[in-house]
């Protein structure tokens, strides 16, 4: 199969920046003040941007069915509140682990504990396995841990991919 991969501008289409521009400048006023979403216009874009992390959730699990990868979901109660229909489609769908996962502690507390359940075996150094990644900074992971790359980060998705590319390529370019 070959595709044709177009590049026809330097700049990002400026109707579209606006548009972006606007819609998350109003997202972000929704997240501080939650009353705005009262406001059908404010409360139907913070649904629609809230929905690109289901969009992005269906995008990881078809890259890591091509890419031969076995997809383990943690998903906090906050999300299921939110999605449950949706991700329970999801996972029936494509037969996907999905567990429910935890932080007990302090929000602003970076130690505070993480779980899942059924449980996994992940260190605390896997905890930001993504962030240290894009970093520099390759963490090995001991038996049974994996790599925890977050959903709720779509713009680590290049990322992800240099991840896939380095392990199952074994090419760091």
């Amino acid at each position: 199969m070959k595709v044709l991969h177009d590049w026809d501008r330097l700049l990002i289409e400026g109707g579209w920046v606006k548009r972006r521009f606007i819609s998350l400048f109003l997202y972000g006023l929704c997240r501080k003040f939650e009353f705005l979403r009262k406001i059908k216009y404010l409360k139907l874009n913070a649904e629609k941007l809230e929905a690109e992390q289901l969009a992005y959730m269906l995008t990881l699990i078809k890259l890591d069915r091509l890419c031969g990868v076995t997809p383990v979901f943690g998903i906090k109660d906050e999300i299921r509140e939110r999605h449950d229909t949706a991700i329970n489609a999801l996972a029936e769908k494509h037969g996907l682990d999905v567990r429910r996962h935890t932080h007990i502690g302090d929000e602003t507390d970076p130690d505070r504990k993480r779980t899942w359940t059924p449980p996994l075996t992940q260190s605390r150094d896997t905890w930001n396995f993504d962030t240290e990644y894009i970093r520099g900074n390759r963490i090995s992971l001991k038996p049974n841990e994996l790599a925890i790359w977050h959903i709720d980060r779509p713009h680590y998705l290049k990322h992800y991919i240099d991840y896939l590319y380095e392990i199952l390529i074994k090419d760091t370019e």
